[in-house]
């Protein structure tokens, strides 16, 4: 259903009636957007509380699954995408928030052929404060090391749906890194360079945010079987030109050298002798101790062009390191 030129979107909530659910719902009343749905999947079974057909104006459905019965998290948003009318359809978890501009900056951005569209979530902790922000722009091959969004940054086209994308049950708490994962093999991706969200990432219990609600193991794990599940669309995505490259740029950027060796030795082998992508995986390799392998690399990019200056220097950096012991 479209208002005027405002297409209807669905905000999707899977619920397991946490007290944090009304600052999640007020969240969606506030949004600018006129045309927008709750639908509240209740997670919990039927002892939820009800929450009758609107919210301080906002037209809500909550969905109750049959047979009565505790849902997974891959089960209940399976629940609400099948019972979503919108166009476009976002998720919120019952312990996040929506900025009020939210629904607008997203569906007001321009775009072409785009079925997915994604901004910036800022990350708070237990007390409320700022730890950070989650959202990136690049190419779709950093799927491979970490989730490009959040849920509730993100909205997508039913059409998505209608191809039969779906949550995967096998992945209880990391469903929605591989539904993402799913969307972005069938369409280009639209990012939105603002902050229109809010992940309380010490709230919940995936095991998947910060704090007390981290599980290392259970990441390792959940990441080795989303890989081996999408190695084929990896694979495809690193060839890209200058993917990998860019992506093992942004690692090495923030301090992740294993994932940017990992990159950067890969765009090696695409481009053995690019000197850009020499001197990165040098220096990624400087940084994570691998100096042997730092001179070789840093030597082959000053081999092609003897009178950098920066090469030199970091071919110098390294020798003093490896002298040092």
């Amino acid at each position: 259903m479209t208002i005027g030129n405002a297409p209807l979107v669905s905000i999707l909530i899977r619920s397991m009636d946490r007290p944090t659910l009304v600052r999640a719902l007020r969240s969606v009343a506030a949004q600018t957007w006129s045309n927008l749905e709750i639908v509240v999947v209740a997670a919990c079974g039927s002892t939820h509380r009800p929450l009758g057909d609107s919210f301080e104006g906002r037209p809500l459905r909550l969905i109750l699954p049959e047979p009565d019965r505790r849902l997974s998290r891959p089960d209940a948003a399976n629940l609400a995408l099948e019972s979503a009318r919108g166009e476009w359809l976002n998720f919120l978890d019952d312990d996040d928030e929506l900025l009020p501009e939210h629904v607008a900056k997203l569906m007001t951005a321009p775009r072409t052929d785009e079925r997915l569209i994604y901004s910036r979530s800022e990350v708070r902790d237990g007390t409320g404060k700022v730890t950070g922000h989650c959202g990136f722009d690049g190419f779709p091959v950093r799927f491979y090391y970490e989730n490009l969004m959040t849920p509730n940054a993100t909205a997508f086209h039913r059409s998505l749906v209608a191809e039969g994308v779906r949550f995967d049950a096998q992945y209880p708490v990391y469903e929605d890194h591989d539904f993402f994962v799913n969307c972005a093999s069938r369409t280009r991706l639209k990012f939105v360079d603002a902050v229109t969200c809010v992940w309380n990432a010490h709230d919940g219990e995936s095991g998947l945010g910060h704090g007390a609600n981290r599980g290392i193991a259970q990441r390792a794990e959940l990441s080795d079987a989303l890989r081996r599940k999408w190695e084929s669309t990896f694979n495809r995505w690193a060839l890209e030109p200058g993917a990998l490259l860019a992506t093992g740029q942004h690692f090495l950027k923030i301090g992740n050298f294993d994932a940017a060796i990992d990159c950067l030795e890969r765009a090696l082998t695409l481009t053995p002798t690019d000197i850009n992508t020499l001197n990165l995986c040098g220096m990624a390799n400087f940084h994570r101790g691998n100096l042997e392998r730092a001179e070789i690399l840093i030597g082959q990019a000053l081999h092609q062009l003897p009178t950098h200056r920066a090469l030199q220097e970091n071919l110098a950096l390294i020798r003093t390191r490896r002298a040092a012991g």
